[in-house]
């Protein structure tokens, strides 16, 4: 069965403990150490039954434990739950190893601090004031910040912002009660990944089986067992922090291939797929889109006098300038050293020539200062303009139409828009 998982790399693992040879505890446990297969879920069937079975099971690295006789609705839904998680966390880790790891390397002296290491929070979501402290006092010697609430609507408002690492929930809570917290929780992206533990008096099938379905990852009913909630808390936070770690790698990943290092615009090559994006869209809902090209009148004389420091800062006050003057739908990039692009969906020429006009008067009343200058400094630009589909009808057709303008402000003058 090992040799098997390794070479098939299966997407669940269904395991018995009591077997020849090896017992399921150690199959489990070589399974959860060995890299190939740590990620594949392991839900354990078996005859032996008890809260310690239990508990050796989730140690050795058991996601599910399910005594024999099994209920198959239950075991349909703990595998198709599991198998959900499991695809979320491969599709992580393939664009964190592949599709992006050139940059990871690539900015890997800069690539910002690993997730937080604080000490995690857990939310304790209870009404019943003696039902909490006993919790509070299984779980005393943890290194971990337990804080209690009693209040449904109160625990999804904290959960939203981000610093909650584990929630274990009451169901009979007043207000919103425990299914819809878990909804609420497992809908949302900004904490959909927080596991949640469900501590319960409920102890029907029906009850279990909608806490599955709500994607909650453990099921306790009172009274429980300070041992085992002690190693599922553990177990769970463990994972959150793998997970934490993955997505936190992606996310510098994939924001040093699409974010220009100086002034936090998009990049040269996002720049290109969006417009890309945006025209393909253009063709179903046959709306107009304008690209603006802009550069720095004179910058060199900027760099020359103050010194390629200050340029930089010029170039980052610039960028912010540009961000105001547009709306949210607009797309602002910088296109390569001081030269700039303004992707403004929906706007025709008349409407872009507003926005680009706008624009112009917001770099040339904005005084640019460096760190060291005490003077402020005035900065003019040149513009072209050109616009999907009058102009071009292809990415680069478009990027060229709009270069080819710029051209021509800057050779009929400078400091004017060419449309």
């Amino acid at each position: 069965a090992l040799d098997k998982a390794v070479y098939e790399l299966p997407d669940l693992i269904m395991l018995d403990v009591m077997m020849p040879e090896i017992n399921g505890y150690e199959v489990a446990k070589m399974l959860k150490e060995d890299a190939r297969t740590r990620s594949i879920p392991i839900i354990m069937v078996t005859a032996l039954e008890g809260p310690e079975h239990e508990h050796t099971g989730r140690e050795a690295g058991a996601d599910e434990y399910l005594s024999k006789p099994v209920r198959p609705q239950e075991l349909i839904t703990r595998a198709n739950s599991l198998i959900a998680l499991r695809q979320y966390r491969d599709q992580l880790t393939i664009r964190n190893n592949s599709q992006w790891s050139f940059i990871v390397d690539k900015h890997s002296d800069d690539a910002g601090p690993e997730p937080s290491k604080e000490t995690p929070l857990v939310l304790l979501v209870e009404d019943n004031e003696s039902d909490a402290e006993m919790v509070r006092h299984f779980l005393k010697d943890l290194p971990i910040r337990l804080e209690h609430m009693s209040n449904g609507a109160d625990a999804v408002e904290l959960c939203q912002t981000g610093t909650v690492d584990l929630m274990l929930l009451d169901i009979l809570l007043p207000g919103l009660n425990g299914f819809e917290v878990s909804r609420q929780v497992k809908s949302s992206d900004k904490c959909r990944d927080i596991p949640i533990v469900v501590i319960t008096c409920l102890e029907d099938m029906d009850s279990r089986l909608k806490c599955i379905e709500l994607q909650t990852d453990d099921f306790l009913v009172k009274p429980i067992i300070g041992r085992e909630l002690q190693a599922r808390v553990k177990i769970l936070l463990e994972k959150k922090r793998q997970l934490d770690k993955l997505r936190s790698h992606y996310e510098q990943a994939l924001n040093s291939a699409v974010v220009d290092w100086l002034t936090g615009l998009y990049n040269h090559g996002y720049l290109k797929k969006f417009l890309d994006l945006e025209i393909k869209k253009s063709l179903r809902q046959r709306y107009p889109i304008t690209l603006i090209m802009m550069d720095i009148d004179n910058f060199k004389a900027v760099n020359d006098a103050y010194g390629h420091p200050t340029g930089d800062v010029i170039l980052q006050e610039l960028a912010q300038v540009i961000r105001k003057a547009v709306r949210e739908v607009d797309l602002v990039a910088r296109y390569g050293g001081d030269e700039f692009a303004v992707v403004l969906p929906y706007s025709d020429g008349q409407g872009a020539l507003r926005v680009a006009r706008r624009i112009d008067e917001a770099i040339r009343t904005h005084g640019f200062s460096a760190r060291a200058q005490a003077e402020k400094t005035r900065l003019t630009v040149s513009m072209g303009l050109a616009g999907y589909p009058e102009d071009a009808v292809h990415v680069d057709e478009l990027i060229h139409t709009a270069d080819q303008k710029l051209y021509a402000a800057k050779i009929g003058g400078k400091k004017q828009v060419s449309a």
